[in-house]
């Protein structure tokens, strides 16, 4: 594990010095804060699933149609910083019943953002996936299977079968979503030999307030990737895993049934 910040990192972001010094005085074991593979998980979780808001409520939101993955992304959180959040119902969200766990906790939230959390609405803001994650294996493999436990998907359509990776971007970032996309394709390769298809779009949305966005996809296709995705990386959830052996399995009935005919 390496050193990503000391108190004096976060300190830059409090307006008023003695109350950066104040809050920090509260969790002085916070520091300094370390490289890993759980941290990796919370920042990958808030590029899926979760927001950060930042700069005026500093606050972490996660959503979940599952209680216990709120669980499992509180419980990330406590054995790293020893805080936990609440959990409440959404409301009006069209998708179906989802629930929300917020954490509100300044410190926890700026140290987020510094460690490469964007802040603010996903489409329409730039990110990338830090160097601390990209250069270390274990940190890349957790925060991959996070992303795509979050916006992954499997479909299982016999030799045809695939898993993708699907972000959406406003039509003015497609190319930084593009960028974020060529990280993730360079990582699977160095790290565990993994080739995906390249990025393409797939999709559109309008949203409320005005602003197109485009679906950015991500595909990985070829039966022995497959296999290695599920060896090396995976799902945490049990469907989806199961749904890319299933997948797997089919490819290979199929390529033996395209060789025997």
């Amino acid at each position: 594990m390496n050193i990503l910040l000391r108190e004096e990192d976060v300190l830059k972001l409090f307006k008023i010095r003695s109350n950066g010094e104040k809050v920090i005085n509260l969790h002085k074991d916070w520091f300094p804060v370390l490289t890993s593979p759980e941290l990796a998980s919370i920042v990958a979780d808030l590029m899926g699933d979760g927001h950060l808001q930042g700069f005026k409520l500093w606050r972490v939101d996660f959503t979940s149609k599952n209680i216990k993955e709120l669980k499992r992304f509180e419980n990330v959180v406590f054995s790293l910083f020893g805080i936990g959040g609440k959990i409440r119902p959404c409301t009006g969200n069209k998708f179906g019943q989802t629930f929300n766990l917020g954490i509100n906790n300044k410190l926890f939230t700026r140290i987020l953002f510094l460690v490469g959390v964007p802040a603010g609405p996903k489409v329409k803001t730039k990110f990338s996936i830090p160097d601390w994650i990209l250069e270390d294996k274990e940190c890349f493999r957790t925060f991959v299977r996070r992303l795509f436990d979050c916006e992954g998907c499997v479909s299982v359509e016999g030799k045809n079968s695939f898993m993708e990776l699907c972000m959406y971007k406003s039509e003015s970032l497609v190319e930084n979503g593009f960028e974020f996309f060529h990280q993730l394709k360079k990582g699977l390769k160095i790290h565990f030999g993994i080739k995906t298809m390249n990025t393409f779009i797939s999709g559109q949305n309008m949203r409320k307030d005005g602003i197109k966005t485009l679906g950015l996809k991500l595909r990985i296709k070829k039966v022995e990737f497959l296999i290695q995705f599920y060896k090396e990386i995976g799902f945490d959830g049990q469907i989806k895993q199961d749904k890319l052996l299933k997948a797997i399995n089919l490819k290979i009935d199929s390529s033996r049934w395209d060789s025997i005919s």
